[in-house]
């Protein structure tokens, strides 16, 4: 897709999304088609005349090295912006908050006590708190479905992994003490050359500053500002302390608010993100494409999800932890699961209470991507029902099946040469009772969903490769 077919598709007339492509990082973003609607129109009311020598600012808090100085920015993802001068009788507001201060326009003491060189600074009279009004104040985003269809149009993988894909850059929002964010991971089955170009592309399409983990910063004449901490993205190889960090003790040591994960993980991190994946090589391709194309539209819509925070009562937790419970019953008793698949770090990352994050995560994502204020207790039976069971059946499958491949033909057998689709269709099929005669290709086809030509081309492998055999012509049985 092109920077016209983007236009074209993606243009809003409220919020011009794709009307330029640009790889512009968040805090270097120019004045105009790279800025979203709701920064432009801050942008706009940031400053008025109300006399001959008073003014009016309306801006986020960004707090400098000096207690007594402050710099106000339009937008929370801008760095630069007007310096502030706070007398001692005025309590510095809290870093990051809306505020509009009214004042005038002074020779700056934090300049004066340090240079000869006389910069300008507003002499704050007036302080004052405000609330930012999300839902009148800006245009929703893209939805999911969009988000997704924009990042993944050139990668061939299940739709419900490309949703959770882009669910990263939608983000959660924190839960009490825990930090926000969406974490998932792809278990190595597939290729790794392929899942490694996939992260790499997921990685590129966002600016280093969301990326890093340190915060950006800037100096305004001397004044060091620092970028907000709000949420960030760490795709590909994550060393297991980190992922342990951010997935069981719900903590960043870099302290941002948010931070969404998509790991290439192990046999003993499989399990830690809140959505497990697992690919096959059949089931799995990439196409190249530019990921900076794609940059700016979801620069644009990552930093505006940030500015929803859905709420969720204790009672719609209570009913979608009960909901969610009793269908795990079913995966406990098909995968011979253990209580531990209960604890965090399991395949339902629960707290000490029991109570399912990683469903609450989801919800809260699926209800920002919808541009909802409220989560239901439907919205979480949802997230547990359409996203997280079906992702974890399959990888439980898949786990199993590269399990029993190493028990039955060792370790590091490649069964991911063979669509997994067939594979596990026939290890279903085929009963393993002397004197069976084991299922046809119509019957494997039928089961694994495919085509009868995919099925045979497949099983034609598995039998040159000694996986099968055919105890009478057109029946197939495992070695």
């Amino acid at each position: 897709m092109d920077a016209e077919e983007l236009l074209a598709k993606y243009t809003e007339r409220e919020d011009r999304l794709a009307d330029a492509s640009s790889p512009s990082d968040v805090f270097s973003r120019q004045f105009g088609a790279e800025m979203t609607k709701w920064e432009r129109d801050l942008i706009a009311g940031f400053k008025t005349r109300l006399t001959g020598s008073k003014y009016q600012f309306r801006g986020f808090v960004h707090h400098t090295q000096d207690p007594s100085t402050i710099v106000l920015t339009a937008s929370p993802w801008l760095l630069n912006g007007e310096p502030i001068y706070l007398p001692e009788d005025l309590a510095p507001p809290p870093d990051g908050a809306l505020v509009e201060i009214v004042g005038r326009r002074i020779a700056s003491p934090f300049h004066l006590q340090r240079s000869k060189k006389v910069s300008e600074a507003i002499l704050a009279e007036d302080v004052r708190l405000m609330r930012f009004d999300v839902s009148s104040a800006v245009t929703p985003p893209m939805s999911l479905r969009d988000l997704s269809a924009l990042l993944f149009e050139h990668v061939g993988m299940a739709e419900a992994s490309k949703r959770v894909f882009a669910r990263l850059f939608v983000s959660s929002p924190p839960y009490q003490d825990s930090v926000g964010g969406l974490t998932t991971g792809i278990q190595a089955i597939a290729s790794k050359r392929q899942v490694r170009r996939f992260m790499s592309f997921v990685r590129n399409v966002l600016p280093p500053a969301l990326r890093a983990k340190s915060h950006a910063s800037a100096k305004i004449g001397g004044l060091i500002i620092r970028g907000p901490r709000l949420w960030r993205m760490d795709v590909g190889s994550v060393h297991r302390s980190r992922l342990e960090a951010l997935c069981i003790n719900r903590r960043d040591p870099s302290g941002f608010r948010e931070v969404s994960v998509g790991a290439l993980t192990k046999p003993d991190t499989a399990t830690l993100p809140d959505v497990p994946l697992a690919l096959a090589s059949e089931d799995f391709w990439i196409e190249t494409s530019d990921p900076t194309q794609l940059r700016l539209p979801i620069l644009k819509s990552a930093i505006t999800y940030q500015l929803m925070t859905p709420k969720v009562t204790s009672r719609s937790i209570d009913a979608g932890t009960k909901h969610v419970l009793g269908r795990l019953e079913t995966l406990r008793e098909s995968f011979g699961l253990d209580d531990s698949a209960l604890a965090r770090g399991g395949v339902l990352d629960a707290d000490a209470m029991g109570r399912p994050l990683s469903v609450l995560r989801l919800a809260r994502s699926t209800a920002r991507a919808s541009w909802d204020e409220k989560v239901s207790s439907r919205d979480l039976k949802t997230a547990w029902n359409r996203v997280l069971e079906p992702a974890l059946k399959e990888f439980l499958e898949l786990s199993e099946l590269k399990r029993d491949s190493e028990r039955d033909w060792g370790v590091g057998s490649r069964f991911d040469r063979f669509n997994t689709k067939v594979l596990r269709a026939i290890r279903k099929l085929d009963p393993g009772t002397r004197g069976s005669l084991g299922p046809t290709l119509q019957e494997v086809a039928d089961e694994a969903g495919v085509e009868p030509h995919v099925a045979a081309e497949t099983l034609a492998r598995m039998k040159d490769s000694g996986v099968l055999y055919e105890p009478r012509p057109g029946h197939y049985r495992l070695v």
